[in-house]
């Protein structure tokens, strides 16, 4: 039997977002990296990654500047820029009218067969999107929440 690849989540493209923004997030100091430092970092093809940071400048998340020294910021701190942003940006980050199984609108009162099982993993992924942080994955502790609890 062969072994099959793990169907993506996410698009292509919201996985390149999601990677560049890590990227430009885990880089210290303010100075801008150029497309090509970001692509070679990112192992992401240089003209999907333009077309990429293209559309995150244009929603605000990047800073770029032309010319020498040019390159690539990001227009926030870590720690207020949500996964959400990011995937709102390129489009990617699912509405609760999309239907899974295909029909073009299914809802708690017309579901379709996957409606239900839908509904959970794309309210987790959701409060993921919308509570996760580029600080949180840069490995920056001290902007999360406080644990409940015990000290520490």
């Amino acid at each position: 039997m062969q072994a099959t690849r793990p169907t993506m989540v996410l698009t292509q493209t919201a996985e390149y977002a999601l990677r560049a923004m890590a990227a430009l997030a885990a880089i210290p100091g303010d100075e801008p990296v150029p497309s090509r430092d970001l692509s070679q970092l990112t192992d992401i093809p240089p003209q999907y990654l333009s077309k990429v940071l293209r559309r995150l400048v244009l929603a605000g998340l990047l800073v770029s500047r032309k010319g020498h020294g040019g390159g690539f910021t990001l227009a926030h701190r870590p720690r207020d820029i949500r996964f959400m942003d990011v995937l709102a940006a390129v489009d990617a980050f699912p509405t609760h009218r999309h239907c899974v199984f295909g029909w073009g609108a299914c809802n708690a009162a017309a579901p379709c067969p996957l409606h239900d099982a839908w509904l959970g993993v794309s309210e987790s992924f959701r409060d993921w999107a919308v509570n996760t942080t580029l600080a949180e994955i840069r490995g920056d502790r001290r902007h999360r929440p406080a644990s409940r609890g015990g000290s520490g």
